[in-house]
């Protein structure tokens, strides 16, 4: 019988303690922004992957939410394989908007429903539950194994580069594999040998101390439309207008182009999927995968000033706040950028509208030639029958630059989630199949890296 043949046997012979364990993470909120039961759920996915035989702990930093770290050695001749997820979500709000109650993890229609499932709880437990499947089923596994599971993804990885320069000799690998991606409409899976960075900005200005009434528009300052000046300031027809926003654009090199060509992605699924008639400049094809992969991108997350409730009030702002995150490429860098913005609205005259950095993280490159590359590659091929999209850059941001660049090696983000799996939004969902595929994808990574 061959391997995949076994791997497909055992995860259908063991779909209730997948299931079960599944659940249970969904069931702990770990909403990182609101700080809402982060320890509990920490503590339940040690339990998970102590099961599972790995050396298992919770470490928690000086600073930051617990991280859980297992580890298994089979051998110093063997090779070192990294695994990084996390166990944070995304808040659930607006409920009204669920089905089901977003951390019930019910199960119908073989969908596990709620917060996390598929962003990122599905992918822990393919990871946890394959290194599980190879000791049930080989009694050890073919190389070392080092998982790494944080809880604040969802916020920027804010404490992660510091744990990771803290704990560089504990993390030492031969490289590295963030299984925190997804599937893309067809099937296949998509593997990313680069992420874009993060920059997320707050913008609030006050113009008085109180709100008043609306009929003093004439002659007193309105905040919010402060706001929208500064805002429309920063970016015009689709270009980032502070100055030196794009000097340190690496991006796309020749071998991303080539990449680029080969690549086949049903970017039209999004239109149906999310009710969007056209895109932006009514791009299609290569040319919207292009600027989806490869432009830098100033995105309004949120906006809030005065009065929106039901029914009218005349009011004029007193306050307007604005929530502004920057999606970065190769090799921008956030810290630089956030003071290039800051200069930007003095220079303006928006001197009474204030920038607060709420998180950040730096672009990320692996050589899509590397050897990490090609064995998620062929094993993506063995399990899931289909040739995998090889992207040369994520339009997604993640922490893949801490083992990049602080780590020094090879990084690969893949995943098994479904596509367009509601991922921060309500009625999030991952497919029972989706996760037993998953458990076999890491299995067969696992194996083709050994080799």
């Amino acid at each position: 019988m061959l391997v995949i043949d076994k791997l497909r046997e055992y995860v259908k012979e063991n779909r209730d303690d997948i299931v079960s364990d599944l659940r249970s993470l969904i069931k702990h909120p770990s909403v990182s922004a609101q700080g809402i039961g982060i320890d509990e759920c920490a503590g339940v996915l040690n339990g998970i992957m102590r099961d599972a035989g790995l050396e298992s702990r919770i470490i928690r930093p000086k600073e930051g939410n617990p991280i859980v770290y297992g580890e298994v050695n089979v051998g110093s001749d063997k090779k070192t394989l990294l695994f990084y997820g996390h166990y944070d979500v995304q808040p659930a709000e607006p409920l009204d908007a669920w089905r089901y109650n977003p951390f019930s993890g019910i199960v119908t229609d073989d969908k596990v429903h709620g917060r996390g499932a598929a962003d990122s709880k599905g992918n822990v437990i393919a990871v946890v539950k394959a290194i599980k499947a190879m000791f049930d089923l080989n009694g050890t596994l073919p190389l070392n194994v080092k998982v790494l599971i944080e809880g604040e993804e969802e916020i920027s990885s804010v404490h992660l580069p510091a744990f990771v320069k803290e704990h560089a000799d504990m993390l030492k690998a031969d490289a590295c594999v963030c299984f925190d991606g997804s599937l893309n409409p067809s099937g296949t899976p998509n593997i990313y040998a680069g992420l874009k960075g993060l920059l997320y900005v707050e913008f609030r200005t006050r113009t008085a101390s109180v709100d008043m009434h609306s009929s003093l528009a004439p002659i007193a300052p309105n905040a919010a439309w402060t706001l929208i000046k500064a805002l429309n300031s920063v970016k015009k027809d689709g270009r980032i207008m502070v100055d030196g926003w794009y000097d340190d654009v690496r991006v796309p090199s020749k071998d991303d182009l080539v990449l680029l060509d080969r690549l086949e992605y049903d970017l039209e699924s999004i239109k149906k999927d999310y009710g969007v008639r056209e895109f932006i400049g009514k791009v299609k094809g290569k040319a919207a995968l292009k600027k989806l992969l490869f432009e830098p991108t100033c995105n309004i997350a949120g906006i809030y000033s005065g009065y929106v409730s039901s029914g009218s009030k005349t009011v004029l702002p007193s306050e307007a706040m604005a929530k502004v995150d920057f999606r970065l490429v190769y090799d921008q860098r956030p810290d630089e950028l956030f003071k290039r913005l800051q200069d930007h609205l003095s220079k303006m005259g928006f001197i009474d509208v204030e920038l607060t950095m709420l998180g950040s993280l730096e672009p990320s490159k692996t050589d899509p030639n590397s050897r990490i590359v090609r064995a998620v590659a062929s094993a993506a091929s063995s399990v899931y029958n289909r040739e995998p999209s090889i992207f040369p850059n994520s339009w997604a941001s993640g922490p893949d630059y801490v083992f990049t660049k602080l780590l020094k090696m090879n990084s690969v983000w893949t995943g098994c989630s479904p596509a367009h799996a509601n991922i921060h939004a309500p009625n999030e969902f991952t497919s029972i199949r989706n996760v037993m595929d998953g458990i076999c994808y890491i299995s067969s990574i696992m194996q083709e890296f050994s080799k």
